[in-house]
């Protein structure tokens, strides 16, 4: 929630304020991360920007990639704190008392900065909290790629994540963009019916395993490499029948 403060500073100026006088309501594991509402003293006044923000980041014991954290605004006013998993099973995972470590944020370029190397200027006197020792950086900082599909800095010794191939998906027209992403959203359709028909997959479970695998398959690096998943399966067809 400190980072979260610190990183929002400019956004919400008094989000640790808000952190400080705010009870938790609900708490929910979604089984892909969790929802946390909290109520906020009423006289808090009613202004500032709407939506989820924040790209907090932390690796919790039971899991290998780290969770999302960031915090639900209305007009300015916090509704609540969101973790999002990435598609990992969180169901086991008591978040209130799991213990974590290696917080950090993501750049504009997608690279981890440790919570330490967030900046701190610009911050009310009057928001400022104590916070406990936190524990030393990673060795180097770490490319990851954004939110939709983050992997994990590799431990004990995190190294750069491959940079994507420049071609990677230059030579995919809007045509076939158009092309993969409904053939790619009517796959997941059915996928999703079948899991829940055939293995009684919850239907939230489903739609949520969906929104997530369709997020990283709609970037450029999800329809190449879609499209050559699609390539090398009919290459194989034309071998057999060959």
């Amino acid at each position: 929630m400190d980072v979260l403060a610190r990183e929002l500073r400019n956004a919400a100026p008094d989000l640790a304020a808000q952190f400080a006088a705010s009870r938790p309501t609900v708490r929910r594991n979604s089984g892909f991360g969790f929802f946390t509402e909290v109520l906020v003293p009423p006289e808090r006044p009613a202004s500032g920007p709407t939506g989820e923000f924040g790209t907090a980041h932390v690796l919790i014991a039971g899991l290998a990639d780290p969770v999302a954290f960031r915090v639900r605004l209305r007009n300015g006013r916090m509704l609540g704190l969101l973790g999002d998993s990435y598609g990992q099973d969180t169901r086991s995972i008591d978040f209130a008392a799991v213990p974590f470590d290696q917080v950090f944020t993501v750049d504009s370029a997608g690279r981890s900065v440790p919570a330490e190397a967030v900046p701190d200027a610009g911050r009310s006197p009057a928001v400022q909290t104590p916070r406990p020792p936190s524990p030393p950086p990673p060795p180097a900082p770490v490319l990851i790629r954004p939110p939709a599909d983050l992997e994990a800095p590799p431990r004990p010794a995190p190294a750069p994540e491959p940079a994507p191939s420049p071609h990677a998906a230059a030579d995919l027209s809007d045509e076939d963009r158009t092309t993969l992403r409904v053939g790619l959203w009517a796959g997941l359709f059915a996928l999703g019916s079948v899991l829940v028909l055939v293995f009684d997959l919850p239907i939230p479970a489903a739609f949520i395993a969906a929104v997530v695998a369709g997020r990283f398959l709609q970037t450029d690096r999800g329809l190449d490499l879609l499209r050559r998943t699609l390539a090398s399966l009919q290459q194989a067809a034309r071998e057999r029948q060959a």
